[in-house]
């Protein structure tokens, strides 16, 4: 089957925005600086590129593609929480950002929300990894 190549760049993107995601929670947690400018970026790639990505694929030739019963649900699943998690990422660097502003390290104060977002993180992440193997590399 053929790999289409936007598919291919959006997944290795998606896997450094996902590094670059937990490497700013995680500096931000242990040094108490939040690197804003880079978390801005992050956003903006995410939302320029892979939000227009999914709807290119919803609205584009790829939609009409006839698929198993596991690969609609995963699709379904994975299209449904991803969004979520873009919109949870953009409130959650928001508030990160107004905090560290204030000089309060958001991160830590709010240990179990910033554990909970990065497992969240996790498993969008991986429902699109699994996604793709079962529609380009399994199939």
């Amino acid at each position: 089957m053929h790999i289409p190549a936007w598919s291919i760049v959006t997944l290795s993107t998606e896997i450094l925005v996902t590094a670059s995601v937990y490497f700013i929670i995680w500096k931000a947690y242990r040094t108490g600086i939040l690197m804003r400018y880079f978390a801005i970026a992050v956003i903006s790639y995410e939302a320029l590129f892979n939000v227009s990505y999914m709807l290119s694929r919803e609205l584009g030739e790829q939609g009409a593609a006839a698929y198993n019963p596991y690969e609609t649900a995963l699709a379904i699943f994975h299209g449904t929480f991803s969004l979520i998690m873009f919109v949870s990422l953009v409130i959650f660097f928001l508030a990160a950002i107004r905090s560290y502003a204030r000089g309060v390290n958001y991160f830590l104060l709010h240990r179990r929300l910033t554990i909970a977002f990065a497992i969240a993180w996790g498993v969008s992440i991986l429902s699109g990894i699994t996604l793709f193997a079962s529609l380009y590399i399994f199939n």
